[in-house]
């Protein structure tokens, strides 16, 4: 069983002023390459951010918020089941109230998709962003999958070039020169947050952070190919 977070600037439009904007096509091209057993994570992108941003975690924001992110997640599911896969989608505000993970292996086993998506959850009689990169985390932890890929608009890039491999020597620098730039906006952390979360993953099994726009990369990763940026185990 492999893990794969597609990530919302993938499958939203995520530009300035975008609103709500379900890249439908990049979707079909996606779901064409799912095969397998396999879970996936998607980001909420341009339903989810932008609710946050304006109304913040307010009773208002997390309403709005919540259900932009069910209404991107119900496009996603769409796509898969038009090319013949069954979905089923998981909402993290109510999965992880009281999170049940034997469910989600059983529903693996009988050939159905679990799809979850970052969303607001409930900690501690407060309200938070749960993004899909977290969430990706989690479930590594409690599922221990062969291996969990992140599929971004981008790969890893430091000073212009792709990073093939990342390891316990090299980790620190990178995360240094990626820093925050380009992600000001993003309120659940960007390519910092994703590759914090990949290499507390990386204890468990490989991590993989690919282009998902390149042709066939998806398909490679569910076969067990190495695609993009790879986090080794940790041994």
């Amino acid at each position: 069983m492999k893990i794969l977070k597609i990530g919302g600037s993938l499958i939203t439009d995520k530009s300035e002023g975008a609103f709500e904007i379900a890249k439908t096509d990049v979707m079909d091209m996606i779901s064409r390459q799912i095969r397998g057993e396999v879970i996936l994570v998607h980001g909420a992108g341009s339903f989810g951010h932008p609710h946050v941003k304006k109304f913040g975690l307010s009773p208002e924001g997390v309403s709005r918020t919540h259900s932009a992110c069910l209404r991107l997640n119900a496009i996603f599911c769409s796509s898969l089941i038009e090319h013949g896969l069954n979905p089923i989608p998981l909402h993290p505000m109510e999965f992880f109230n009281n999170p049940d993970y034997e469910f989600v292996k059983e529903l693996v086993s009988m050939g159905f998709i679990p799809v979850l998506h970052g969303d607001v959850v409930l900690e501690n009689s407060k309200f938070r962003v749960m993004s899909g990169d977290e969430i990706v985390r989690v479930l590594a932890e409690e599922l221990e999958p062969e291996a969990v890929g992140f599929a971004s608009d981008l790969p890893v890039i430091v000073e212009g070039k792709p990073v093939e491999e990342i390891n316990p020597r090299n980790f620190t620098e990178i995360l240094r020169r990626i820093g925050d730039a380009g992600n000001k906006e993003d309120v659940t952390g960007g390519m910092r947050g994703k590759l914090e979360e990949a290499v507390r993953i990386a204890r468990i099994c490989d991590v993989f952070i690919f282009n998902g726009l390149e042709n066939g990369a998806v398909e490679k990763f569910l076969e067990g190919r190495h695609v993009g940026t790879r986090l080794a185990k940790i041994i």
